[in-house]
C-alpha cells in the first residue's frame, strides 16, 4: 500500500455534508483538502459539541495531478499551466531534442508560478555541482532524477532541493532499479518511467506491481502516456499523478498541442479515486 496518505492529489471544488438527526443541529461545513480525515462539529440541545470523523469516502472526490514535461518554452509552460497541469518539467540534459538553456528554463519557471504551477528541472547523468548550479540559477522547484550519475549525487542535493526520483521498468512491467527505505522517505516524489525516459514507449501497466513507496509525497507514472491512454493507465494502476511529454506534442515532436493538452487534461479529469 502506498504511503503518503493523500497529499499529492489534486481535489475537486469543496463539498459539504449535512446530516439530519432528531435531537441535533448539524453544522455545514466545509471539509479540509489535506487530512486524510476532517471533522463535523455537532452541538446538540444543551450546546455540548462533539467532533466526529469523516473518512475520505465520504469527503470530496480527487483526481491525480498532472506533470507535463519537455516544455521548451515560455509559451508552452503558460498553456500547459492554465489548461491544468500541476508540475512544468523541462529537459537540462544536453543530449536531448527538448533540452533547454538555463536562461530559458528560468523563464518557464516563473511562468509556471504565475500559473500555479511547479517548475521541474529533468537531469540525466549530472553530478551533484552542476544540479545544484542549474536549480539555482533556473529558480527550479523540484529537480527530477535520472541515471545512476545524478542518483549518486543525492545525499548532497536532496539538502537544499526537492527531489522526484526516477524508477525505470522494462516492458514487461519490472523494475530495473530501486532506492532504499531510508533515501525515499527523503525524496518528494517517486515516479515510475520506461526504461528510456522521454523515449515516448510504455509498459505493461498490468504486469507492473506498485512497490512500497514511502516517499513523502507518494507516486507518479510517465511512459507513453497520452490522451488516448491516460484513463487505462490512471484506472490500472492509481498513481498519484501522471507524467506526459510526447503524448501531448504537436508534429514537429517538440511544441505542445493546444488540442491534445486538453483532450489530456479531459481524460484526467475524468478519473475519480
Amino acid at each position: 500500500m502506498l504511503s503518503g496518505g493523500n497529499v499529492g492529489v489534486q481535489v475537486l471544488p469543496k463539498v459539504s455534508i449535512m446530516h439530519k438527526c432528531p435531537g441535533f443541529q448539524w453544522k455545514e461545513m466545509h471539509l479540509s483538502r489535506t487530512p486524510m480525515f476532517s471533522k463535523l462539529k455537532i452541538t446538540c440541545a444543551s450546546h455540548q459539541s462533539i467532533n466526529v470523523s469523516v473518512s475520505r469516502d465520504e469527503r470530496e472526490e480527487i483526481r491525480p495531478l498532472v506533470k507535463m514535461c519537455g516544455i521548451t518554452s515560455a509559451r508552452d509552460a503558460a498553456m500547459a499551466a492554465e489548461a491544468g497541469a500541476n508540475f512544468i518539467g523541462m529537459i537540462l540534459w544536453p543530449n536531448s531534442k527538448r533540452s533547454i538553456s538555463l536562461s530559458v528554463a528560468k523563464e518557464i519557471s516563473k511562468v509556471a508560478r504565475e500559473y500555479g504551477a511547479e517548475p521541474v528541472g529533468v537531469f540525466v547523468d549530472d553530478d551533484a555541482e552542476t544540479i545544484l548550479r542549474a536549480s539555482d540559477e533556473a529558480e527550479l522547484g523540484y529537480v527530477q532524477l535520472h541515471g545512476n550519475g545524478s542518483r549518486d549525487a543525492f545525499p548532497n542535493i536532496v539538502k537544499e532541493n526537492r527531489i522526484i526520483y526516477v524508477l525505470h521498468a522494462n516492458e514487461d512491467g519490472e523494475l530495473l532499479n530501486s532506492i532504499s527505505d531510508e533515501e525515499c522517505s527523503q525524496v518528494d516524489w517517486i515516479l515510475v518511467d520506461s526504461a528510456k525516459g522521454g523515449s515516448g514507449k510504455g509498459f505493461n501497466w498490468s504486469r507492473f506491481k506498485v512497490p512500497s513507496i514511502k516517499s513523502k509525497q507518494g507516486w507518479l507514472l510517465a511512459g507513453g502516456i497520452k490522451p488516448e491512454n491516460a484513463f487505462e493507465a490512471l484506472s490500472t494502476l492509481r498513481p498519484m499523478g501522471i507524467d506526459v511529454s510526447s503524448g501531448i506534442c504537436g508534429p514537429d515532436g517538440l511544441q505542445k498541442d493546444k488540442l491534445r493538452i486538453s483532450s489530456f487534461i479531459n481524460a484526467v479529469s475524468s478519473v475519480r479515486y
